[in-house]
């Protein structure tokens, strides 16, 4: 059904999660999709991968894709946890650690992988401050790789959008000159333009596009969040729109079962890309 919907509007949204400070408005003169563009849609996140965050500031991780946690050991300076199959999580990459219960709650957070294993037992590690813990199975707990955070990051693909409206606006400033053609002195000359997308949709409540939209709006403040953002439409492609921009203005309206419906706005930041196809 929503397929049925977005081709009904003509639009199809993409968005990458960034920090503030990872902005570079001359990438924007890259052109809008694809390889070595703006944003590169051939890959994207996946539809079903779990989206979880955990710390703050420099500590602050956005993790995708979850691996469940089957064993956990702590000394008194690291963290090591078992998984049941190969991880792909590499030493260095922050990580985001949730939902482990007690005696192991301490090593719920954000991290930085300092160790690993490729081979069975499949382990990672990173440093921990606190008493030693033995080594014990758990019922819960998953471990997500962080996203860069620096606009390199696959985009998601926001589907189940049933209206995307764009608002422009031009800021003037006047000229103190006469024009023999208007008899006039005032000339207003455009300085400036913005432009806000309404964004209207329904959506799974376990879709990791919907979560990490949600993400994004909540944590545009504390954490500088923004997004790298391409919209294609209408007429399935004629023109593509792109830029930096940030979510906010959520509101959420009546769901049915696990399905919601919401209305949010995507502030634009400057410089705005345009392709005519």
């Amino acid at each position: 059904m929503t397929q049925a919907w977005e081709q009904a509007y003509g639009f199809r949204f993409f968005f990458t999660p960034l920090k503030s400070s990872a902005v570079d408005l001359t990438r924007v003169n890259l052109g809008g999709l694809g390889t070595g563009k703006f944003i590169d849609n051939t890959t994207l996140q996946s539809s079903t991968a779990k989206v979880i965050t955990a710390g703050t500031g420099d500590n602050f991780a956005f993790g995708v894709g979850t691996k469940a946690v089957t064993n956990a050991v702590t000394t008194s300076t690291t963290a090591t946890l078992t998984f049941a199959d190969a991880h792909g999580i590499a030493v260095g990459k922050r990580i985001v650690v949730k939902d482990l219960p007690a005696p192991f709650t301490t090593l719920n957070g954000s991290f930085v992988v300092t160790a690993v294993t490729t081979t069975s037992p499949h382990t990672l590690a990173y440093a921990l401050i606190g008493s030693a813990i033995t080594t014990a199975a758990v019922s819960a707990g998953v471990v997500a790789p962080s996203l860069l955070l620096d606009g390199t990051d696959p985009p998601f693909r926001l589907l189940g959008l049933t209206n995307i409206q764009p608002s422009n606006s031009t800021t003037k400033e006047s000229v103190t000159t006469y024009d023999d053609e208007a008899g006039s002195y005032n000339t207003p000359i455009p300085t400036a333009r913005d432009k806000t997308w309404s964004i209207s949709g329904a959506m799974n409540f376990a879709d990791p596009a919907w979560r990490a939209m949600r993400i994004c709006e909540e944590f545009n403040v504390s954490e500088k969040l923004m997004v790298e953002y391409a919209v294609i439409g209408p007429n399935n492609g004629k023109q593509v729109e792109y830029g930096y921009g940030f979510f906010e203005s959520y509101q959420p309206e009546q769901a049915a079962g696990t399905v919601i419906k919401f209305q949010v706005s995507l502030a634009g930041y400057g410089k705005v890309g345009l392709d005519l196809l």
